[in-house]
Formats: C-alpha cells, sequence, structure tokens
C-alpha cells in the first residue's frame, strides 16, 4: 500500500501512529515540495495499485479533501470542505465490534480503508494532530507532536526557520 523504499521511512521521521501511516502515505503522494525525484502522479499511481480512472479521480478528490482537513487542523478551525459527506457516501464503511471495515475490495476497498482510518483518528482524538505545514513552499502534511498542540511547520529547523527567518527580515 505504500512505497516500500522511502515513504516508511518519512512516517518513522515523523512518528506518526501506526493506524493513521497510510493516511500519511496518501495524503503526501500530493507533495509541492521542489526537491525532485519521483512525480506525486507517479506516487499516487503506486500508492493506488491497479485502479480505474474513476477509481483515480476518486482518489484524488478523497485526497484533496484530507489535505483540506489538515490544513483547518493547522488552522485551529473545524470546517468541512465542501462535498466531504457526499465523497464519504461514495466510499461506504461496514460497522465492526472493533471499528470500521470497507465494503468493497482493490482500490476502492483502499480508500475506504483511509477513510475509517480518519473516522476512528477523529474519534480518538488523533485525527486533529494531522496538518499541512504552514510554508507555502511545503505543504507536506505532518503529525505534530507538541504538547499543545499548535505546530505550525513540518519542521522547526527546516520550514520553521526558513519563515522565522523571512518575518524577521520583513519586519526589519
Amino acid at each position: 500500500m505504500t512505497w516500500e523504499k522511502d515513504r516508511p521511512a518519512a512516517a518513522e521521521f515523523h512518528r506518526v501512529p501506526a493506524p493513521l501511516v497510510p493516511v500519511f502515505d496518501f495524503v503526501n503522494t500530493l507533495d509541492a515540495r521542489s526537491f525532485g525525484g519521483r512525480s506525486t502522479s507517479d506516487d499516487l499511481a503506486d500508492w493506488l495499485g491497479e485502479h480505474t480512472e474513476d477509481e483515480a479521480a476518486l482518489a484524488v478528490r478523497l485526497r484533496t479533501a484530507l489535505r483540506q482537513l489538515t490544513e483547518a487542523n493547522r488552522d485551529g478551525t473545524t470546517k468541512n470542505p465542501a462535498g466531504f459527506a457526499a465523497l464519504a457516501a461514495e466510499l461506504p464503511l461496514e460497522a465492526r465490534v472493533r471499528g470500521l471495515a470497507p465494503v468493497d475490495g482493490g482500490c476502492r476497498g483502499r480508500l475506504e480503508e483511509l477513510l475509517a482510518s480518519v473516522v476512528i483518528a477523529t474519534a480518538d482524538g488523533s485525527w486533529a494532530r494531522m496538518k499541512t505545514c504552514g510554508a507555502p513552499d511545503c505543504q507536506w502534511v505532518f503529525y505534530d507532536h507538541s504538547k499543545p498542540r499548535n505546530a505550525r511547520w513540518c519542521s522547526t529547523a527546516g520550514c520553521g526557520n526558513r519563515m522565522k527567518t523571512r518575518a524577521y527580515r520583513a519586519r526589519g
């Protein structure tokens, strides 16, 4: 379900809780940073596995909605993306004693698993810690480990330092 070489290392580096690692991998198939390497369309295609054009379009809509939710987490708002309820209705889940399960198999089933992980993480409070980096040239989704839950950047040493330096220079 993820890229075996580089993405699990990213999730481990960011100390993402195991139930949210697939979501972390999926939302970061859209990478606004320009570090070279793989294209995000290749990453998404690898993540989806065998899929139809309709499933790819559904995946892009889900990824966009989840990224909008991580932006809302960063900004401290509770807005739901437009059409999120309709999107969720396209990815049915089955309630079970130990959580939620996908109804479908294949690519749709993997997307349903993501949605189930988000629903469970919302219920246990861990979803609020999934945020989009506040640096406009990054936009990486990260897991906020700060005690007050107010981290704004994926890395204080990288993006945070750049943004603070820009703000200082703009004042000066």
